[in-house]
């Protein structure tokens, strides 16, 4: 299905829904939630006040807009004038293409001061929480006494075009270190941080890594045979789509047998399988391989694995394990960004290798982001789901709809491999609900916290119920909290939290000559956010127009 088909898609829901939007959910740092229980104390701490029983009422899920007095009280009128003008340029998709030419142009014939005090007043401005600490944390604060929590945004990404060396990954490292220590400064309550693992390895090791981990994975899906037997709710967690799929690796076990045609050894499955079950699932035999590239070099359809590529490895562990020490030493949480499908695979190996080491006691250290517009996800997702109770540790998930939907339909075109794109914003909305009532499941059994990117109002409205149907009482509400960006949606915003839920607006920040470039790229990707904010237009005007009239 071509972008064209998604766009008209996604207008016609934007029709019935007002405000059914694709969600995108980019880098960021994280503040102001609890994340699980401290060790030596079960006081709540300042998000508690935002939970109240009258969240697991049974009464119908509703998002009650007609009171934009209430909804945007934190906002002064300048700021709603340009949120105004700001929003309705952005439902112009010129204007949206070609944001950063025309920044780069403006920068050149304003200069730089100029330039800066302008963007701050206008795009920046609506979507960045400042330069520094001193200029965000009024932002933050202003937010904080409306019940909402902040997410700052540290917005360091890489690819494959560009050139880094390890010196700058040294620095992205520093930095993110002391932005750990800044957020504590800055946020009330536990912090939480996120960034991309770009900016701490070389997009060509993600890259070459993932390409061992994919024939890794044929080599599986070629041997392996599919599992018959249920055993409990581990193997029967599952969805629509997933359930009964049998080419898909979640559904898939590799026998003693298969293992040694392909290894030649039956004591490395049999130091595995300490159960004696005669089986091994694809992250066990994953295991397998990786601790062993001899093997690997005798397989032909898998890339080897070099001794250059085990060093990258090493050094990316080492600086994501002094993020982890500096996190737990502050008692904070981070969240590992989702970036392009040819590097997201190495991704995802090491954050949960991660969260399987510091994920216990009931308490998520580490979050993964799961995009469920790639066809991939409930199968990844599912896994790890399945991982995590069987390991005996807990899952920490950002789930949002995605963020690279343009650059993964060209490149694919362009390569000419299948789009890992869903093919259509249904499929991806199914898959979205889907993987929450998966989620949902972990949850209620103390297995899983979960940050929901949503600016779908479907959506919201949907988790909501669910979180009613699982009687998810206050002491276990703060595992499901609610996160959009910051410049948009402020009406569903300001309502979850004076419904009595937890909910964040990511906010960027930083230079405003390297926030913009970022901002503009984010804005290219959200077109369907920017441009389906019919009904936000429309509660400014009807605010704006109040203000007007009442003084």
């Amino acid at each position: 299905m071509t972008i064209l088909s998604h766009m008209q898609i996604w207008r016609k829901t934007r029709d019935i829904t007002r405000g059914n939007t694709w969600v995108v959910t980019t880098s960021r740092l994280l503040c102001g939630v609890a994340s699980g229980p401290t060790k030596d104390s079960k006081v709540r701490s300042h998000e508690d006040n935002h939970t109240s029983n009258k969240c697991c009422s049974k009464k119908e899920a509703t998002l009650n807009f007609r009171d934009t007095k209430e909804t945007y009280m934190s906002k002064s009128s300048f700021q709603l004038v340009r949120s105004l003008f700001i929003l309705k340029s952005c439902t112009y998709q010129v204007f949206v293409n070609n944001a950063e030419k025309m920044m780069r142009i403006s920068r050149i014939l304003l200069g730089k001061s100029l330039f800066a005090y302008l963007m701050k007043k206008s795009f920046y401005g609506q979507f960045a929480g400042g330069e520094n600490i001193s200029e965000l944390k009024p932002c933050v604060e202003n937010l904080a006494q409306h019940g909402v929590h902040s997410m700052l945004n540290f917005s360091v990404e890489s690819d494959l075009d560009t050139a880094v060396g390890e010196s700058q990954c040294e620095e992205s490292l520093k930095t993110i270190l002391s932005i750990l220590d800044s957020s504590k400064e800055v946020c009330q309550g536990r912090p939480f941080s996120s960034f991309k693992i770009t900016g701490l390895t070389t997009p060509q090791f993600l890259y070459e890594f993932t390409e061992v981990l994919e024939g890794v994975q044929r080599v599986f899906l070629e041997c392996s045979v599919v599992k018959r037997e249920i055993g409990g709710f581990v193997d029967s967690l599952s969805s629509e789509g997933v359930r009964g799929n049998e080419t898909l690796f979640v559904n898939r076990v590799i026998t003693r047998e298969g293992f040694v045609k392909i290894a030649g050894s039956p004591e490395l499955f049999d130091s595995v399988d300490t159960g004696y079950t005669g089986k091994l699932d694809f992250y066990q035999f994953r295991e397998i391989l990786l601790s062993n590239p001899e093997i690997i070099s005798q397989i032909e359809v898998i890339p080897e694995l070099t001794a250059e590529l085990a060093k990258g490895g090493t050094r990316l562990k080492d600086r994501l394990t002094q993020i982890i020490k500096k996190t737990k030493s502050i008692d904070a949480r981070v969240m590992i960004d989702a970036e392009q499908t040819y590097m997201q695979p190495a991704i995802d190996y090491f954050t949960v290798k991660l969260m399987r080491e510091h994920n216990h006691d009931g308490v998520a250290y580490i979050y993964n982001t799961y995009q469920c517009y790639l066809k991939r996800t409930p199968n990844t997702l599912t896994l790890d789901a399945r991982d995590a109770l069987s390991r005996g540790y807990t899952l920490g998930v950002k789930l949002v709809r995605g963020a690279y939907m343009v650059e993964e339909a060209a490149r694919a075109a362009r390569l000419g491999y299948e789009n890992p794109i869903q093919n259509s914003k249904e499929e991806t909305d199914k898959a979205y609900h889907n993987m929450l009532d998966v989620l949902l499941e972990l949850v209620s059994r103390d297995h899983c916290y979960m940050l929901a990117g949503s600016h779908n109002e479907v959506t919201i409205k949907y988790l909501m119920s669910q979180l009613q149907h699982h009687n998810l009482h206050p002491d276990t509400r703060e595992r499901v909290v609610f996160g959009q960006l910051y410049g948009l949606c402020d009406p569903t915003t300001f309502q979850l939290s004076s419904s009595g839920y937890t909910v964040f607006k990511s906010i960027a920040w930083g230079p405003v000559e390297e926030v913009l470039p970022f901002l503009a790229r984010r804005a290219q990707e959200n077109t369907g956010v920017l441009g389906s904010s019919t009904r936000e237009l429309d509660l400014l005007k009807m605010e704006i127009w109040r203000r007007v009239v009442k003084g």
